[in-house]
């Protein structure tokens, strides 16, 4: 009985104060089972995975970059390797290449390290290079200011369930912050120096070990860009930097001067001509674009999809990809993600990148009975994503194989 009344306020902040007490009568009065509730529901457009992208070329890259918590070179080795294990790469190079990245703004600050991993087929005819992207350490130090309630003399005074949930918030909460208030764009100069390595080298080009700055102009990363055949894998808060990082690709496009008297204006025209023909999927786990808006400005363009996006639009020339593809995954009982609703679409995105967004709404974390009342780990809901079968399928072969049962995903198509 004792438990009982300790497991009260963990189950009360949970639920709520109306679940937790219809949960409670049902337990004892009904005695009601909790109902499986790891389904999943896709709602939007097809999805196409990393498996089609070999269709145009027998190279992907794929870009990984974690969200919030502190995080080792490394990290990304479980989804890496699920993936791989889906599509059938079981031939690996055995040492991966690091980069550590130097701000370009000053050549003394670190800005993280870029892990390549390169993967292939049994015959070799296809390539998968991982890039995972560690930027963790630059908000290492910001962080230092809340060691003394992660420390022994005060944390031995909670029980050991909050102590576990306050260590989780104190090393995730700061980063979005953290990121928000960088006046220097440290965090996001990491994602822009990874982005410029995957797309101005190739495997053969790379040391094993080396730190640089990545200097090429943002025509020629433009340039490059519209060559890569890349797809995106953000984490959290990882989902707000990619994004920005895109939106600044789109002011470059914008602001680059095109003279049709210049030598080379036949390469500009042609090169913004493919790209704005190009599309990139980004699959956003534990997805945040929403909370990470509040506070923001809006982008430059936005309300006007349709007319940048649509071939009768009135600025359908003026777009910069064709479409960017967002697969948002979110787990209900992920206290820290969210969906994305079309209006956010409309008035939070740059109508110039032409995105278009499904939702996964995807139950990560087995669900458990506690005296009748559902619970689940909430910290298992944020983290597990790059674990489940369900994900990995998704992201590795998209959505038309998915019509065997055992992976209980109900796919809504929306359509214009």
């Amino acid at each position: 009985m004792k438990s009982f009344f300790l497991l009260i306020p963990f189950l009360f902040w949970l639920t709520g104060c109306e679940s937790f007490g219809k949960g409670v009568a049902q337990a004892f009065l009904e005695k009601d089972e909790v109902q499986d509730l790891k389904k999943c529901e896709i709602i939007g457009d097809e999805i196409t995975g990393i498996q089609d992208s070999f269709k145009t070329s027998n190279v992907v890259k794929i870009m990984m970059i974690h969200g919030v918590g502190t995080h080792t070179p490394g990290y990304s080795a479980r989804i890496r390797e699920n993936i791989a294990k889906k599509l059938g790469f079981t031939v690996w190079v055995p040492k991966a290449k690091s980069i550590t990245l130097v701000n370009p703004d000053d050549k003394n600050i670190d800005l993280g390290t870029l892990v390549v991993n390169k993967m292939q087929n049994p015959n070799l005819s296809k390539t998968i290079l991982f890039y995972e992207l560690t930027w963790s350490g630059i908000t290492e130090k910001e962080k230092e200011i809340l060691l003394y309630d992660n420390s022994g003399t005060y944390s031995y005074k909670r029980a050991a369930f909050n102590n576990s949930m306050k260590a989780f918030l104190n090393d995730t909460l700061p980063d979005p912050m953290i990121y928000l208030v960088d006046q220097n764009n440290l965090i996001l100069n990491a994602a822009k120096q990874s982005t410029c390595w995957m797309l101005s080298r190739g495997w053969d080009d790379l040391k094993y070990s080396q730190r640089q700055i990545c200097s090429v102009s943002s025509f020629d990363q433009i340039k490059d860009l519209t060559q890569e055949n890349i797809i995106y894998i953000t984490h959290s808060l990882g989902s707000r930097i990619l994004l920005d990082s895109v939106i600044d690709v789109a002011d470059e496009v914008a602001n680059i001067s095109f003279d049709p008297q210049a030598d080379n204006a036949n390469e500009v025209q042609q090169i913004l001509n493919i790209l704005k023909n190009k599309e990139i999927t980004v699959f956003m786990l534990a997805n945040q674009l929403p909370l990470l808006q509040i506070g923001r400005k809006k982008p430059s363009v936005t309300r006007r999809i349709s007319s940048y996006c649509s071939p009768q639009g009135k600025y359908y020339h003026s777009r910069v990809f064709k479409k960017v593809n967002i697969i948002a995954f979110s787990d209900p009982n992920d206290l820290l993600s969210y969906g994305i609703s079309q209006d956010f679409v409309d008035n939070y995105i740059d109508s110039r990148i032409c995105p278009s967004v499904t939702n996964v709404e995807i139950n990560i974390a087995d669900i458990i009975s506690a005296f009748g009342v559902g619970v689940v780990n909430p910290v298992a809901a944020h983290t597990e994503y790059d674990n489940d079968n369900r994900v990995i399928q998704i992201i590795a072969k998209g959505t038309k194989y998915l019509d065997d049962n055992s992976s209980r995903c109900n796919f809504i198509k929306l359509k214009n």
